[in-house]
């Protein structure tokens, strides 16, 4: 390219804002929904989900283990970036669709996971467990000392010298014993 092209593609580059300044409506999810209520949704869902070609891909991707929560999630999305219908709508819509995928893995003998489940945790007792096992350990341990040792009278490592040619790896530098500062104990916390 010379200095011309160069000069002209600059040129001809977009404004800084320019892709703000669109028509409005230029976006599917500008203009208005074509379903406005929770049971026009249902309606579209059921018979989308119902083709065989959905639903046997449903099934496997339910079966893979992604969980019906996901899915949902991803459909509903999808279906509001195309403006089939609002954000509000689709998460009304969320829990039958739930309902229904269950459903049809029920009917398919399939087994999988909602995305629902409670997984047993609590992490307020989690805290408070691991909060009394630090107290516990700062108390068995408050007593104990760390070893006074002279680190300048440590042995220090044979470090082979590099070899210092054009074509020679880099090696790292020998590291050098630096002396440690006397703990404080205040405790934990």
């Amino acid at each position: 390219m010379d200095e011309e092209q160069v000069t002209a593609a600059l040129l001809n580059a977009p404004i800084a804002g320019e892709s703000l300044t669109a028509e409005m409506g230029a976006f599917p999810w500008q203009r208005p929904p074509e379903l406005t209520t929770v049971d026009e949704a249902v309606a579209f869902y059921s018979e989308k989900i119902t083709e065989e070609k959905a639903s046997t891909g449903l099934v496997a991707l339910m079966d893979s283990g992604i969980a019906i929560k996901t899915l949902v999630d991803t459909t509903v999305d999808a279906s509001v970036m195309h403006g089939i219908h609002t954000i509000d709508v689709g998460a009304l819509v969320s829990p039958v669709l739930v309902e229904m995928l269950m459903y049809i893995a029920d009917a398919s003998g399939i087994k999988y996971t909602t995305g629902l489940e409670d997984d047993g945790r609590n992490e307020t007792v989690e805290r408070a467990m691991a909060l009394k096992v630090m107290k516990e350990f700062a108390e068995k341990t408050k007593d104990i000392k760390a070893p006074e040792e002279n680190i300048e009278d440590a042995p220090m490592l044979d470090m082979p010298e590099p070899s210092r040619g054009l074509m020679a790896r880099p090696t790292p530098e020998p590291v050098t014993a630096m002396p440690m500062e006397e703990p404080v104990s205040e405790g934990v916390m």
